[in-house]
C-alpha cells in the first residue's frame, strides 16, 4: 500500500513540477506559446483545452497527462 501511495505521490509532483516549469508567466495557465515548450502538448494543445478558452489549466494539463 505504500509503495501505491508514494507512485500516486510522485505523479502528482512530477505533474505540478511540470506544469509550473511551463508557466513561465506564473498566472496558473498555460498559454499556447508557453506549451510550444513540449512537442507534445502544443501538438494536442486544442484536444486537451477542453473548455476552449485559449489557455490550458492544471486540470487540463492532469488529464492530459493521466
Amino acid at each position: 500500500m505504500a509503495l501505491c501511495f508514494t507512485s500516486i505521490h510522485s505523479f502528482a509532483l512530477d505533474v505540478n513540477t511540470a506544469f509550473y516549469s511551463l508557466d513561465k508567466d506564473s498566472n496558473g495557465t498555460l498559454s499556447e506559446a508557453e506549451a510550444g515548450e513540449d512537442a507534445v502538448l502544443h501538438e494536442n494543445f486544442a484536444q486537451i483545452d477542453k473548455n476552449e478558452d485559449g489557455q490550458l489549466s492544471f486540470d487540463e494539463f492532469k488529464q492530459f497527462v493521466k
